[in-house]
Parts: structure tokens; sequence; C-alpha cells
């Protein structure tokens, strides 16, 4: 959803620290079962959009994110 409201805004260019692909590899590392939504790229909803990512080093700091939010939700 965001990125097709970014298309439609016409904004440009979307940089981002990880990728869809990632949060669901990682989901799937830590036994999470999928999401409701489809696990989309940018560029399956938006085509056309120029797309720089993932950010090398924050992607694994996002992983970190992820990883300390479903240990507190286990324990």
């Amino acid at each position: 959803m965001c990125a097709a409201a970014h298309a439609n805004a016409g904004l440009g260019r979307i940089v981002y620290a990880s990728s869809t692909a990632q949060f669901v590899q990682w989901r799937m590392e830590m036994g999470i079962k999928p999401g409701p939504v489809a696990p989309l790229s940018i560029n399956q909803v938006a085509p056309d959009l120029l797309v720089d990512g993932p950010a090398l080093g924050l992607d694994e700091e996002v992983r970190g994110l992820h990883q300390r939010k479903q240990a507190r939700s286990v324990s």
C-alpha cells in the first residue's frame, strides 16, 4: 500500500533499509507464520519506480529490532 501511494503521488525514487523478502525470511527463521498481506516487492506494486535498497548495515539493524520485538512477545 505504501508503494502504491508513493507511486500515485508521483514522489519518485524510494530508498529503503530492508526488503519485504528479508522480512519474510526473518519471520520464517523466527518461526512466525506468514502475515495476512501478500509479500510483494516495491517494484511488483509500482514497476516504474526507481528503488534503492536494502541499505547494507541498516538491514541488519532492522533485523535486530524484529528479533528483539519477537523475543519480548514470546516471553
